[in-house]
Protein backbone atom coordinates (compact mmCIF):
# COMPACT_ATOMS: atom_id res chain seq x y z
CA UNK A 1 0.00 0.00 0.00
CA UNK A 2 2.72 2.42 0.91
CA UNK A 3 4.56 1.75 -2.36
CA UNK A 4 1.43 2.25 -4.48
CA UNK A 5 0.56 5.53 -2.79
CA UNK A 6 4.07 6.94 -3.27
CA UNK A 7 4.04 5.92 -6.92
CA UNK A 8 0.71 7.67 -7.44
CA UNK A 9 2.04 10.80 -5.80
CA UNK A 10 5.04 10.86 -8.13
CA UNK A 11 2.81 10.33 -11.15
CA UNK A 12 0.54 13.18 -10.07
CA UNK A 13 3.50 15.50 -9.50
CA UNK A 14 5.03 14.74 -12.87
CA UNK A 15 1.70 15.25 -14.60
CA UNK A 16 1.17 18.62 -12.97
CA UNK A 17 4.69 19.70 -13.90
CA UNK A 18 4.18 18.69 -17.55
CA UNK A 19 0.84 20.49 -17.60
CA UNK A 20 2.41 23.66 -16.26
CA UNK A 21 5.21 23.49 -18.80
CA UNK A 22 2.71 22.94 -21.60
CA UNK A 23 0.64 25.88 -20.43
CA UNK A 24 3.79 28.07 -20.36
CA UNK A 25 4.77 27.02 -23.90
CA UNK A 26 1.22 27.52 -25.18
CA UNK A 27 1.07 30.94 -23.57
CA UNK A 28 4.37 31.94 -25.17
CA UNK A 29 3.25 30.77 -28.60
CA UNK A 30 -0.11 32.46 -28.18
CA UNK A 31 1.52 35.75 -27.18
CA UNK A 32 3.81 35.51 -30.20
CA UNK A 33 0.93 34.95 -32.60
CA UNK A 34 -1.13 37.64 -30.90
CA UNK A 35 1.65 40.24 -31.28
CA UNK A 36 2.14 39.15 -34.90
CA UNK A 37 -1.60 39.48 -35.48
CA UNK A 38 -1.55 43.03 -34.19
CA UNK A 39 1.58 44.11 -36.11
CA UNK A 40 0.61 42.37 -39.37
CA UNK A 41 -0.78 45.47 -41.23
CA UNK A 42 2.33 47.53 -40.51
CA UNK A 43 4.70 44.74 -41.50
CA UNK A 44 2.78 44.00 -44.69
CA UNK A 45 3.16 47.66 -45.69
CA UNK A 46 6.93 47.36 -45.09
CA UNK A 47 7.09 44.30 -47.37
CA UNK A 48 5.17 46.13 -50.09
CA UNK A 49 7.58 49.08 -49.87
CA UNK A 50 10.51 46.68 -50.20
CA UNK A 51 8.95 45.17 -53.33
CA UNK A 52 8.37 48.62 -54.89
CA UNK A 53 11.95 49.72 -54.13
CA UNK A 54 13.21 46.49 -55.69
CA UNK A 55 11.34 47.27 -58.91
CA UNK A 56 12.80 50.82 -58.98
CA UNK A 57 16.31 49.51 -58.34
CA UNK A 58 15.93 46.98 -61.15
CA UNK A 59 15.25 49.83 -63.58
CA UNK A 60 18.40 51.66 -62.44
CA UNK A 61 20.36 48.41 -62.79
CA UNK A 62 19.17 48.17 -66.41
CA UNK A 63 20.60 51.61 -67.09
CA UNK A 64 23.91 50.66 -65.44
CA UNK A 65 24.18 47.53 -67.58
CA UNK A 66 23.50 49.54 -70.74
CA UNK A 67 26.52 51.77 -69.97
CA UNK A 68 28.95 48.82 -69.93
CA UNK A 69 30.73 48.20 -73.23
CA UNK A 70 32.21 44.73 -72.73
CA UNK A 71 29.79 41.96 -73.76
CA UNK A 72 31.03 39.42 -71.21
CA UNK A 73 30.49 41.77 -68.28
CA UNK A 74 27.11 42.80 -69.63
CA UNK A 75 25.94 39.18 -69.81
CA UNK A 76 27.19 38.46 -66.30
CA UNK A 77 25.34 41.40 -64.81
CA UNK A 78 22.27 40.51 -66.87
CA UNK A 79 22.10 37.05 -65.30
CA UNK A 80 22.35 38.51 -61.81
CA UNK A 81 19.65 41.06 -62.63
CA UNK A 82 17.32 38.32 -63.86
CA UNK A 83 17.81 36.45 -60.58
CA UNK A 84 16.92 39.62 -58.66
CA UNK A 85 13.82 40.12 -60.78
CA UNK A 86 12.74 36.52 -60.23
CA UNK A 87 13.18 36.88 -56.47
CA UNK A 88 11.16 40.11 -56.48
CA UNK A 89 8.38 38.54 -58.54
CA UNK A 90 8.20 35.52 -56.22
CA UNK A 91 8.02 37.79 -53.17
CA UNK A 92 5.27 39.81 -54.81
CA UNK A 93 3.22 36.71 -55.57
CA UNK A 94 3.52 35.41 -52.01
CA UNK A 95 2.35 38.73 -50.59
CA UNK A 96 -0.56 38.90 -53.06
CA UNK A 97 -1.75 35.45 -51.94
CA UNK A 98 -2.11 36.76 -48.40
CA UNK A 99 -4.14 39.81 -49.43
CA UNK A 100 -7.89 40.12 -49.68
CA UNK A 101 -7.62 41.47 -53.23
CA UNK A 102 -5.12 42.90 -55.69
CA UNK A 103 -5.95 46.51 -54.85
CA UNK A 104 -6.69 45.83 -51.18
CA UNK A 105 -3.69 45.76 -48.81
CA UNK A 106 -5.61 44.05 -46.00
CA UNK A 107 -4.64 40.54 -45.00
CA UNK A 108 -7.01 37.64 -44.94
CA UNK A 109 -8.16 36.46 -41.52
CA UNK A 110 -6.36 33.12 -41.69
CA UNK A 111 -3.19 34.73 -43.04
CA UNK A 112 -3.29 37.37 -40.34
CA UNK A 113 -3.92 34.79 -37.64
CA UNK A 114 -0.92 32.75 -38.83
CA UNK A 115 1.14 35.84 -39.66
CA UNK A 116 3.97 34.81 -37.32
CA UNK A 117 4.83 31.82 -39.52
CA UNK A 118 4.11 33.61 -42.80
CA UNK A 119 6.28 36.53 -41.75
CA UNK A 120 9.33 34.34 -41.23
CA UNK A 121 8.95 32.90 -44.75
CA UNK A 122 8.69 36.37 -46.30
CA UNK A 123 11.66 37.60 -44.29
CA UNK A 124 13.77 34.74 -45.61
CA UNK A 125 12.90 35.64 -49.19
CA UNK A 126 13.69 39.29 -48.58
CA UNK A 127 17.05 38.28 -47.12
CA UNK A 128 17.84 36.20 -50.23
CA UNK A 129 16.82 39.13 -52.41
CA UNK A 130 19.16 41.45 -50.50
CA UNK A 131 22.01 38.97 -50.94
CA UNK A 132 21.42 38.88 -54.69
CA UNK A 133 21.36 42.69 -54.79
CA UNK A 134 24.62 42.94 -52.83
CA UNK A 135 26.22 40.38 -55.13
CA UNK A 136 25.16 42.44 -58.15
CA UNK A 137 26.65 45.60 -56.66
CA UNK A 138 29.93 43.87 -55.79
CA UNK A 139 30.28 42.49 -59.32
CA UNK A 140 29.41 45.87 -60.81
CA UNK A 141 32.00 47.69 -58.69
CA UNK A 142 34.61 45.09 -59.64
CA UNK A 143 33.89 45.61 -63.34
CA UNK A 144 34.07 49.41 -62.99
CA UNK A 145 37.35 49.16 -61.09
CA UNK A 146 38.78 46.86 -63.77
CA UNK A 147 37.77 49.24 -66.55
CA UNK A 148 39.32 52.18 -64.68
CA UNK A 149 42.56 50.24 -64.18
CA UNK A 150 42.75 49.32 -67.86
CA UNK A 151 42.12 52.94 -68.90
CA UNK A 152 44.85 54.15 -66.56
CA UNK A 153 47.30 51.58 -67.98
CA UNK A 154 46.47 52.63 -71.55
CA UNK A 155 46.93 56.33 -70.71
CA UNK A 156 50.23 55.55 -69.02
CA UNK A 157 51.48 53.69 -72.09
CA UNK A 158 50.41 56.54 -74.35
CA UNK A 159 52.17 59.08 -72.14
CA UNK A 160 55.34 56.97 -72.14
CA UNK A 161 55.22 56.65 -75.93
CA UNK A 162 54.70 60.40 -76.34
CA UNK A 163 57.60 61.11 -73.97
CA UNK A 164 59.87 58.73 -75.89
CA UNK A 165 59.02 60.55 -79.14
CA UNK A 166 59.43 64.10 -77.81
CA UNK A 167 62.72 63.47 -75.98
CA UNK A 168 64.85 62.85 -79.14
CA UNK A 169 63.24 65.88 -80.79
CA UNK A 170 64.20 68.07 -77.84
CA UNK A 171 67.75 66.74 -77.88
CA UNK A 172 67.96 67.46 -81.63
CA UNK A 173 66.66 71.00 -81.13
CA UNK A 174 69.19 71.61 -78.38
CA UNK A 175 72.03 70.36 -80.58
CA UNK A 176 70.90 72.56 -83.48
CA UNK A 177 70.74 75.58 -81.20
CA UNK A 178 74.22 74.80 -79.89
CA UNK A 179 75.61 74.76 -83.45
CA UNK A 180 73.63 77.73 -84.74
CA UNK A 181 73.99 80.17 -81.85
CA UNK A 182 77.51 81.72 -81.60
CA UNK A 183 79.10 81.78 -78.22
CA UNK A 184 80.15 85.09 -76.65
CA UNK A 185 83.47 86.31 -78.10
CA UNK A 186 83.33 83.79 -80.96
CA UNK A 187 82.88 84.61 -84.66
CA UNK A 188 82.14 82.11 -87.40
CA UNK A 189 85.07 81.06 -89.53
CA UNK A 190 83.54 82.41 -92.76
CA UNK A 191 83.16 85.86 -91.21
CA UNK A 192 86.79 85.89 -89.96
CA UNK A 193 88.04 84.82 -93.43
CA UNK A 194 86.08 87.62 -95.10
CA UNK A 195 87.47 90.17 -92.63
CA UNK A 196 91.02 88.98 -93.29
CA UNK A 197 90.51 89.19 -97.07
CA UNK A 198 89.32 92.82 -96.96
CA UNK A 199 92.05 95.54 -96.75
CA UNK A 200 91.99 98.03 -93.91
CA UNK A 201 90.39 101.43 -94.35
CA UNK A 202 93.65 103.24 -93.55
CA UNK A 203 95.50 101.43 -96.33
CA UNK A 204 92.77 102.32 -98.81
CA UNK A 205 93.03 105.98 -97.78
CA UNK A 206 96.77 106.15 -98.08
CA UNK A 207 96.71 104.42 -101.47
CA UNK A 208 94.13 106.93 -102.68
CA UNK A 209 96.29 109.84 -101.49
CA UNK A 210 99.39 108.46 -103.18
CA UNK A 211 101.37 106.52 -100.63
CA UNK A 212 103.07 103.27 -101.42
CA UNK A 213 102.16 100.01 -99.80
CA UNK A 214 105.50 100.05 -98.04
CA UNK A 215 104.62 103.15 -96.00
CA UNK A 216 104.92 102.30 -92.40
CA UNK A 217 101.78 102.68 -90.35
CA UNK A 218 102.51 105.06 -87.48
CA UNK A 219 102.30 103.53 -84.04
CA UNK A 220 101.20 106.77 -82.43
CA UNK A 221 97.61 106.93 -81.55
CA UNK A 222 95.28 109.93 -81.38
CA UNK A 223 95.48 113.46 -82.90
CA UNK A 224 99.28 113.44 -82.91
CA UNK A 225 99.30 110.46 -85.28
CA UNK A 226 96.74 112.10 -87.57
CA UNK A 227 98.75 115.36 -87.74
CA UNK A 228 101.95 113.47 -88.53
CA UNK A 229 100.25 111.65 -91.38
CA UNK A 230 98.92 114.92 -92.80
CA UNK A 231 102.41 116.48 -92.63
CA UNK A 232 103.85 113.59 -94.66
CA UNK A 233 101.11 113.86 -97.28
CA UNK A 234 102.43 115.13 -100.73
CA UNK A 235 99.05 116.70 -101.48
CA UNK A 236 99.43 118.90 -98.45
CA UNK A 237 102.96 119.88 -99.57
CA UNK A 238 101.61 120.88 -103.01
CA UNK A 239 98.92 123.03 -101.40
CA UNK A 240 101.53 124.77 -99.21
CA UNK A 241 103.71 125.37 -102.26
CA UNK A 242 100.82 126.85 -104.26
CA UNK A 243 99.88 129.13 -101.37
CA UNK A 244 103.48 130.36 -101.06
CA UNK A 245 103.72 131.07 -104.82
CA UNK A 246 100.43 133.00 -104.69
CA UNK A 247 101.67 135.10 -101.78
CA UNK A 248 104.94 135.77 -103.57
CA UNK A 249 103.20 137.00 -106.75
CA UNK A 250 100.91 139.23 -104.73
CA UNK A 251 103.82 140.82 -102.96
Amino acid sequence: MTTDSSARQWILLISLTALLLSIAVIAQVASRYASAYLSAPREVAAFLDAIDSTIAENESYDLDIAKIQRLEDKLRLGRLLRDIQKGGDALREDVNLLMVGEDDTRLRFGARLLWASKRSELQEKVRQLDLLRMRFLVVQMGIIAGIATEDAAVKKKQAAAAASVTTPLRDLEKSDMAFSEPRPGFLPRSLTDSIKAKPSLRRLTTQAIGHQNSVEVPHRIGWAGVVQELQKSPLLHKRHASIEMTMARSS
